[in-house]
């Protein structure tokens, strides 16, 4: 499954989000799942589909021991995270400690989300962002659009810009 496009959306005083009916629909149980992961990723939190969140957390060193730097960042990731699976009509509850305006006190979670947002397709998993500040930062990567656009086609080949792939030619 792959996400585009950008969508606005109102969270509502129930923590409420709607995940767009399409995305919902496209989403194959056995390959996708049936509810996403909730990422804190700096500026905006990631929400990755059931089934990728499992296998990339399946990745990570299954020893017995792993080193402390493995064992730190295993430790933020999923201490911070949140599964969220939606209802009948398609909403998912966001957990209280990612909102600004938090009714809970966790000093142990800084609130990144105000109730306007903006769920943003980014490949096989989506962004949630606070609306404002996602336009911001569209504004900025328009401006610069060109040096982004090369640095992410290098990026998803996964090819360093400075090494030459081009094929070689005996002559």
């Amino acid at each position: 499954m792959v996400i585009t496009d950008r969508f606005d959306h109102s969270i509502d005083e129930k923590n409420r989000l709607s995940v767009p009916s399409h995305i919902r629909k496209a989403m194959d149980p056995i390959t996708d799942g049936a509810a996403f992961y909730l990422v804190p990723e700096g500026r905006y939190l990631q929400m990755i589909p059931e089934k990728l969140f499992e296998r990339l957390a399946g990745w990570s060193d299954a020893r017995l021991t792993v080193s402390p730097e493995i064992a730190k960042a295993r430790r933020l990731l999923f201490a911070t995270a949140a599964k969220l699976e939606w209802d009948k009509q398609g909403r998912c509850i966001i957990p209280d400690r990612f909102f600004i305006d938090r009714k809970t006190s966790d000093p142990l979670n800084e609130g990144i989300l105000s109730r306007d947002v903006t769920l943003v397709g980014v490949g096989e998993r989506m962004e949630l962002w606070n609306r404002l500040d996602f336009q911001n930062h569209l504004r900025e990567l328009l401006l610069d659009r060109p040096a982004v656009q090369v640095a992410g086609a290098w990026a998803m080949l996964e090819m360093p810009p400075t090494v030459n792939h081009a094929p070689q030619i005996d002559a």
